[in-house]
Order: structure tokens, then C-alpha cells, then sequence
């Protein structure tokens, strides 16, 4: 991503990337019922309650979170950013 973002820079062009972490939707069901099985979770709700609570902000991620972060990095408030990954996983993985 550093050589992309060196290569392209010059032209005002920035590269970043978003790590999302977790978010649980509708979508993504299955995989709740597949992780919850895989750690031994009583239900999914119980597993999900386990997630949050190892979360900071105590919560899994929402679609809108991820959705604001790629909406700043595109802003011109981040035209001087670039060669970063941010992590929207409410602190569950600091940096």
C-alpha cells in the first residue's frame, strides 16, 4: 500500500485502507451460529453478549460506522492522510 500510495501521491490521489471489526448483520447470521458453536457459546445471543463485552465501546460495529470512517477518508478533512489502515472496531483492536 506505501509503494501505491508514493506512486500515485504525487497526482493528489491518497490510499488508505478500513479495517472493519466486528460488524454483525443480517448477512452475517451464519457466521454467528458457526462462531458460536466453534467457542462452545450456549446460544447466539450469548456469544454476541461475550463480544460486546470484550469490546471498549460494548457493542459490535454497525454497516453506518464502517460507512462514516470510508466517508472521512474520502473527505477533503482527510486529503492529508494516506498509507494508513484505521481500525472501526470500537477499540477492540487498538494500534
Amino acid at each position: 500500500m506505501v509503494d501505491f500510495a508514493k506512486l500515485i501521491g504525487a497526482n493528489g490521489i491518497t490510499v488508505n485502507n478500513v479495517c472493519p471489526n466486528p460488524v454483525t448483520t443480517g448477512l452475517g447470521a451464519w457466521q454467528d451460529e458457526y462462531f458460536a458453536k466453534v467457542v462452545g457459546a450456549e446460544s447466539v445471543e450469548a456469544y454476541l453478549a461475550a463480544m460486546a463485552a470484550r469490546i471498549p465501546l460494548g457493542r459490535p460495529g454497525l454497516p453506518e460506522d464502517t460507512a462514516r470512517a470510508v466517508v472521512f477518508l474520502c473527505s477533503d478533512e482527510a486529503a492529508y492522510i494516506t498509507a494508513e489502515s484505521m481500525n472501526v472496531s470500537g477499540g477492540e483492536e487498538p494500534h
